[in-house]
This record gives structure tokens, C-alpha cells and sequence, in this order.
């Protein structure tokens, strides 16, 4: 993955190069570079810059969380200086100044209120339905894979209404029955996407409707379900989580300490200039995917947090665009990377440095990008897989939950799906470098079964620099494996 970075640097240099470089640089293999510093590399016999950084990154193959955190990338860093705003003067463990939250008054009004739905949810133009609740994430993705699941052989539809990850993760563990029934409620309809990714609100049954898939941004675990049989858990694509600002705000970055005490204490008594009042503090409830993967990069219960809960991504993003420019300096909110990306014309990702990080990272490579390369490698530490839980009495789901929870989990994923991933934000599983086995956990190394970060790369970059092929023969060695049109490992 870094060796890709440095090549796609490495492919403007020209032989003028060679001028930036005395003859005390010449060298035979990479070895020869180690002397000097920045970790150059050996090319036409002289040694080059590599490009690597940021001064005093880890080189070489991570094993530890700290080595992963602090490798030595191609990617943009923007640090966050702890010591001079924060008057943290060592790295290491976070701190432990937490402080209740006040009462900071009634949640506002969604900003764009949903009118009453005029049609049923059951129709006979939609013979296959399939009943969905969750994450407000979850949407982009859904609407992407609607016409995917328009086009089967039968057609499915998917009804969704969308509440907080655990309320998806309860929609199957949860023992009594009323919890796994969705019902109409005022701005919070459920709807559907038809054939085109159309969206329509829709009114449920008049006694509710049985859900069949229950989508959580997090671990059934997180939420205090143990699991076991009966249910299963089909991990989906990877989403990332995101500190963000009004783009008039001037902030580039923040670190797991200043968000500590940002979201744990109020602010610190206004320590954490310019995010100052806790009232523009733009967050959502416990029991959302969002809170609780940030909640463990911050050190900050997920049942504490100071702000007022904004309700659903796409009010928390209308709001925090809609902030007076006077106030934007002083506002920070929390969404999810798909929907921070849609609107990047009004809001403005920050950098996040995490504890014993030197660095702060974007989930991409740039403020420009869509690659995701820093969630892929693991500079970027907020993020986890999607789970779709769904009840499997005879160890399989049903047919209306099948049709959609299977698609993720087989090893290769069919192009039009992967397509769908792609475009919605996600990062697909078959893209990823690195891995977690409990929710924001320890980092290990990944190679996916069949691989296709070459191809997510061409999509997200425009570009790809791995070898196009059309079968196993157009590949090297090194890299057998043809998959979705690019040479992989595997």
C-alpha cells in the first residue's frame, strides 16, 4: 500500500532529478539510501526522495497500534498542537476530565420536516418487500443498491425507516416482539427507493410491520446484545466517522484530546479555543453508530457527551451548514464519511490525531480525494464495517432478508455491487489493508480473499497504477490474481 503511494510520486521525476543530488547519493538497491534521511530511494542508480513522511515516522512493516498510527505515508498530515492549546506537553494516554453534561435546552426542529407519506408501503406493484431499520447512515448505501435489487429475478424492494444503529441491532435480538415491529412516525416515515434510486415516503402498517433486516454501524456487542444463535451478523462495507466544520471555520484539524474535552467536559472551561459553546456542539444520541465508534478514539462515554443530539445525519448536516458565518469558528459536529463527503461544498473534514499520534490524518490521502487510503492503512482510526443482522431460525436468513445480506458476504463481490459501495462512500472489505475483530480494536494486517483495492483505486483516483488485465495471464508473479480488470495479490 505504501509502496503504490511512493510510485505514483515517483512517476513524475525526470532525469533532471539527478541534479538535485551529489555523487555521495549514488546507490545500487534501496539499501543503499538508508543513510540518508527521509527515506529516499534508489532509482537510475542515484537516490531519490521517496516522499514519505511525516520527520520521524515509522519505516518499515507495522506490527504494534503505534507503528500503524505513525507510518511512514505519502498522505497529508496536519498536526494539532497539544501542547500549545491544550497545554499537553506529553503524549500518550488521554485524559480523564470528564464533567457531566448540562442541560443545553430543547433539540431544534429538523431542519426540513417530511411531510405525511400519501401512499402504502405495501402494494401490489412491489410484490417483495424486504422491512429494514437502522442507521440514518445507512441510506446513500441503500439508495445504491435499489435498483441492483430491482433487477433481481424476483425484484425486491426495501422498506427502511431510520433510527440509531442499536435500535437496528434490537430489531432482531431483542426478546419482545413489539421491539421488532417499525410503525409510522411523524418526520421519521419510513420509505423506499425504487428502480431509478428514487426515494419515496411510505406508511407502514397500521399495526406495524415485522423488520427482516436490522443494519447497525457497530457490534450487536456495543449495544448490549451478546448475539448467539438465531441471528446473523453479515459484515458489510467499511464507513468512517468524521469530526466536521462549517467551511467558513479557518480549523484544519483536531486531536483525540482536544475532542475529549470538547465532547467530555463542555469545552474545559473554553480551553479548546475556538469551540467554546457547547450549544454548536453537533452530535447524536448514544445509541447511534456514529457516537459510539467516536466515543472509544475519544475516551468519552457514548451516554456523555456534551451537545445537542441533532437527531439524524442529514438534520445534524443541514444544521451545522445552516450555522450563522459569525458562528462557525465555534461550531464542530460528528457525521458519518459518506455524508460528510456529499457535502464538502459547505462543511470541511477535519484532520484527527489520535492519542500517541504525531500526526493528524484525513480518512483520505487529501482534502481533494475520495480514497480513503488513510482508513485503508490505518492512519485513520475511526471507522468499522456495517453490520446487517438478520434472524436465521433454520441457519438461514428468509428469502426477503437473503436477498440483500448475502450480497455483502460472499468473496467476490458482483461488480455492480462493488460499484454501488464505491459510489455511495463506502469502502469495500476486498479494498482494505488493515482489520478489527471487536469495535474500534486493535489494528492487524488484512489481505482480503480476492482483492480489489486496484480497482477501487481506478474508480475513487480516476487512475490506478497496478497492471490492467483481462485474465491470470496479463499478471505477474508477483501479483496473480486478476480481479475486476487489475493485477492483484490475491
Amino acid at each position: 500500500m505504501i509502496r503504490r503511494s511512493i510510485l505514483l510520486l515517483l512517476g513524475a521525476w525526470v532525469a533532471g532529478c539527478s541534479l538535485l543530488v551529489d555523487r555521495g547519493q549514488q546507490c545500487s538497491i534501496d539499501g543503499d539510501c538508508a543513510a540518508f534521511a527521509g527515506h529516499p530511494l534508489c532509482r537510475a542508480g542515484v537516490c531519490i526522495p521517496s516522499g514519505l513522511g511525516p520527520p520521524g515516522c515509522f519505516y518499515g512493516t507495522p506490527q504494534s497500534q503505534t507503528e500503524y498510527a505513525n507510518a511512514c505515508t505519502a498522505a497529508q498530515c496536519v498536526g494539532f498542537d497539544n501542547c500549545g492549546r491544550l497545554d499537553l506537553c506529553a503524549s500518550g494516554a488521554l485524559p480523564e476530565a470528564l464533567v457531566a453534561p448540562s442541560n443545553l435546552g430543547a433539540v431544534p426542529p429538523v431542519v426540513n420536516a417530511q411531510p405525511q407519506p400519501t401512499i402504502p408501503c405495501a402494494d401490489p406493484s412491489r410484490p417483495n418487500l424486504i422491512y429494514a431499520t437502522g442507521s440514518t447512515n445507512f441510506p446513500p448505501l441503500l439508495q445504491a443498491v435499489a435498483p441492483l435489487l430491482a433487477q433481481s429475478d424476483p425484484p425486491f424492494t426495501v422498506v427502511y425507516q431510520p433510527q440509531t444503529s442499536c435500535r437496528g441491532a434490537g430489531a432482531m435480538f431483542e426478546v419482545d416482539p413489539a421491539r421488532r415491529i417499525i410503525k409510522d412516525a411523524p418526520n421519521n416515515w419510513a420509505f423506499f427507493f425504487d428502480a431509478q434510486g428514487n426515494r419515496h415516503g411510505c406508511l407502514l402498517h397500521p399495526e406495524g410491520d415485522l423488520v427482516d433486516i436490522g443494519e447497525s454501524d457497530v457490534f450487536a456487542k456495543t449495544c448490549g446484545y451478546e448475539g448467539g444463535a438465531g441471528v446473523g451478523d453479515y459484515p458489510g462495507p467499511i464507513q468512517a466517522i468524521t469530526f466536521v466544520v462549517p467551511a467558513a471555520s479557518s480549523q484544519r484539524a483536531i486531536s483525540a484530546e482536544a475532542a475529549h474535552f470538547l465532547f467530555g467536559a463542555g469545552g474545559n472551561h473554553g480551553a479548546v479555543a475556538p469551540w467554546t459553546e457547547p450549544r454548536l456542539y453537533f452530535v447524536r444520541s448514544a445509541g447511534t453508530g456514529t457516537i459510539q465508534l467516536a466515543s472509544r478514539a475519544i475516551g468519552v462515554p457514548a451516554s456523555a457527551w456534551w451537545g445537542i443530539d441533532r437527531l439524524s445525519s442529514d438534520n445534524l448536516r443541514d444544521s451545522l451548514e445552516g450555522v450563522d458565518p459569525g458562528s462557525a469558528e465555534q461550531a464542530i459536529g460528528v457525521l458519518s464519511s459518506d455524508f460528510a463527503d456529499r457535502a464538502r461544498a459547505n462543511l470541511r473534514v477535519l484532520a484527527f490525531q489520535g492519542a500517541g499520534q504525531s500526526c493528524g490524518y484525513l480518512p483520505d490521502s487529501s482534502p481533494t480525494s475520495f480514497d480513503k487510503a488513510n482508513v485503508r492503512d490505518g492512519h485513520y482510526p475511526i471507522w468499522g464495517p456495517i453490520h446487517l443482522y438478520a434472524a436465521t431460525p433454520n441457519g438461514v436468513p428468509s428469502p426477503a432478508a437473503d436477498a440483500l445480506v448475502t450480497r455483502f458476504a460472499v468473496p467476490r463481490v458482483e461488480p455492480q455491487l462493488l460499484d454501488a459501495i464505491v459510489g455511495s462512500g463506502y469502502v469495500p472489505a476486498c479494498a482494505m489493508h488493515v482489520k478489527r475483530d471487536q469495535e474500534m480494536g486493535p489494528l492487524a494486517s488484512f489481505q482480503p480473499q480476492l482483492g480489489c483495492g486496484c480497482y477501487f483505486e481506478s474508480k475513487v483516483n480516476g487512475r490506478s497504477s497496478c497492471t490492467p488485465c483481462s485474465g491470470p495471464g496479463d499478471c505477474p508473479s508477483s501479483h496473480p490474481a486478476c480481479n475486476y480488470g487489475f493485477c492483484e495479490l490475491l
